[in-house]
């Protein structure tokens, strides 16, 4: 039997034939998700806001998640009922820090775990797992040990698939531009990290070595793969400065042009031709910066508006028609939308990262979003009752509080911008 006629048939049932991801969009659509704030806003809110139903949200919680005190706002596990608030489909995005290092974490608590995804699952709700994100930097309790790293996923991957399998396990390292972000070598404690992480075998660690592999656990235990990646200015990061061109897809091609260095430009690791590949990817978290007390300006700096600001962010890739065709595998952006201190050089600054908050910020992204709306796979509306018939009220979710909305991050020595290194 010659197969050559056949040949044209055969090459068209090959994309039906490829098995999409858990919670992939069709081809040449992405989704766009939000972390809110749930101290002050909420899912219901920012879609209001929007004028999409946005079809994920990301909360964050604790491993062990501990009981939660109502007092403190501490332990416990997210409040996703807020999910259910806004009448959609949309899926529940759950982020899981190991506050108290790898070691503190039992097999019950990964257990307790998928038995709060598998809930949200019964309910009808699509579910994201992301695991000690950001594990390639120094500036976490979990950061720079790629040994316990790997094992405590591959615990979590064993127990929690058993028990959620339709889960998506997001992989999600810092994006590479400025790595190793001026962590000395000899500051690892460890000699099998210090080994993995000098990738290169020069006994430095370096923009030369692989910001990514080291914590990599492989294809077949990660769904996704995605990066943390914000701009906020020029080091110190302390006033307002417009993201040149190149700036978003710096976290993909690991390339930062002259525009976002002080001095040369560098190839640092790349993400996108190495994991999206065989995985789709995502922005877990993502924004730039709008500094609303501003210091250390150039003498006679002329200082850009708040909405040129967010614009030359978004406009790159988010509303960028040309950007979102080069890298087809990129499905999910993230936004990160939230106002808080942060410092830099012992210089701190209130960032605003929403897009959603000042009126003709919104209104300006409206405007860039509508030549691409039909890009993005939005969410539909629906019942508040799950395919079973389990009533909303039966979401296993405790009362939100001011403490337990704030992204955790451990205090943060003075370190170097995203593009920038003193080294």
């Amino acid at each position: 039997m010659h197969l050559l006629p056949l040949l044209p048939a055969l090459l068209l049932l090959l994309p039906s034939l490829a098995q999409q991801a858990l919670n992939e969009p069709p081809d040449n659509t992405l989704y766009l998700g939000a972390w809110l704030d749930t101290s002050s806003d909420s899912p219901q809110s920012f879609n209001q806001r929007l004028g999409q139903n946005t079809p994920w949200f990301q909360f964050a919680q604790t491993i062990p998640a501990g009981n939660l005190d109502e007092v403190t706002g501490q332990g416990g596990i997210v409040n996703a009922s807020l999910v259910w608030e806004t009448g959609t489909d949309a899926g529940v995005y759950v982020t899981v820090y190991p506050t108290q290092g790898f070691a503190a974490i039992q097999e019950q608590d990964w257990a307790a775990l998928g038995v709060q995804l598998q809930t949200y699952v019964l309910l009808g709700r699509a579910v994201f797992l992301r695991f000690a994100p950001e594990m390639n930097g120094n500036w976490d309790i979990w950061g720079i040990q790629p040994t316990a790293f790997k094992l405590a996923w591959s615990t979590m991957y064993s127990i929690l698939k058993s028990s959620c399998p339709s889960c998506a396990l997001v992989w999600s390292p810092n994006a590479s531009p400025g790595y190793p972000y001026s962590i000395p070598l000899d500051s690892v404690v460890s000699p099998q990290d210090r080994l993995a992480l000098d990738t290169d075998n020069d006994g430095q660690l370096t923009s030369a070595d692989d910001a990514y592999a080291p914590y990599y656990p492989g294809n077949e235990f990660v769904d996704w793969a995605g990066v943390s990646y914000y701009y906020k200015g020029i080091y110190p990061n302390s006033y307002n400065v417009l993201p040149g061109p190149g700036t978003v897809e710096a976290a993909l091609t690991g390339y930062a042009p002259p525009e976002l260095e002080t001095q040369d430009a560098t190839q640092y690791t790349p993400f996108y031709s190495t994991y999206c590949t065989n995985l789709p990817c995502m922005f877990s978290e993502s924004g730039a910066a709008w500094h609303w007390n501003t210091t250390s300006q150039p003498a006679s700096y002329v200082e850009p508006s708040h909405t040129a600001v967010q614009q030359a962010w978004w406009s790159q890739a988010l509303t960028n028609s040309t950007f979102l065709s080069q890298y087809p595998r990129l499905k999910l952006l993230m936004l990160f939308e939230w106002s808080k201190v942060e410092t830099d050089s012992n210089i701190s600054t209130l960032r605003d990262f929403r897009l959603s908050n000042a009126s003709e910020v919104l209104s300006a992204f409206q405007e860039d979003l509508a030549p691409v709306l039909q890009r993005y796979v939005w969410a539909s509306p629906r019942g508040e009752q799950g395919p079973q018939g389990i009533p909303q009220g039966q979401v296993p979710m405790p009362l939100p509080s001011l403490t337990r909305a704030m992204p955790y991050r451990q205090p943060t020595p003075s370190s170097p911008s995203l593009f920038w290194s003193a080294a």
